[in-house]
């Protein structure tokens, strides 16, 4: 399992990589790490998966299926709403099904004469999807971490509830509260911040 594993992986042809490591101690990455052959991200078994991420540059981003939490280089992230009644939810202890994310954004130089000139890569991102129920309340909840380039990590987050609420998103980090974010949540309406990694 490659996300498991003290060994430092090298990406191929990427800054990173993308990984799956699977229940039966195999995993399946971007690309074979023998073959350098590049692999189809459609092809994952999903229902094999227990950690994805990325991985490159001496570093492992990665979260685990069974409940959602992420481990960015070793640091544990977690991702609560704290609503105004005293609920909270525990948005990265959810043992839903996830559907796993990751895309890459890149922009191209282009001008009327010579057409594209050069095409570059600006993030590399990951995340998940997944419903989060608790009593009558269902939030609709998706992390995306984002790796741009000479900027700083952040994590985007997305999150609608099926009833009004009132309350704060708490970011932690290793068990303890980083950064609070009051957020007020509209029925169906999806709400969005991209929160700053902090070390």
């Amino acid at each position: 399992m490659l996300f498991a594993d003290a060994r430092n992986y090298q990406a191929i042809s990427l800054p990173f990589n993308w990984a799956a490591d699977y229940a039966n101690g195999k995993n399946y990455t971007e690309y074979d790490l023998l073959t350098h052959k590049k692999n189809d991200f459609y092809l994952i078994q999903k229902n094999q998966v227990i950690r994805f991420g990325l991985f490159g540059q001496g570093m492992k981003l990665f979260f685990e299926m069974a409940d959602g939490l992420f481990n960015l280089n070793g640091k544990r992230v977690e991702i609560e709403y704290h609503a105004d009644h005293g609920e909270v939810y525990y948005l990265t202890t959810n043992f839903k099904n996830k559907d796993l994310i990751t895309y890459k954004e890149a922009y191209a130089d282009y001008n009327n004469v010579q057409g594209i000139q050069h095409s570059n890569l600006k993030a590399i991102n990951f995340g998940y999807k997944t419903i989060y129920s608790r009593d009558d309340i269902q939030l609709f909840f998706q992390p995306i971490v984002s790796l741009p380039f000479n900027e700083s990590a952040f994590i985007e987050v997305k999150l609608t509830s099926n009833k009004d609420l009132n309350g704060y998103l708490v970011f932690k980090s290793r068990g303890l509260e980083v950064e609070r974010f009051y957020a007020l949540l509209k029925a169906n309406k999806a709400g969005q911040i991209n929160w700053t990694i902090k070390h």
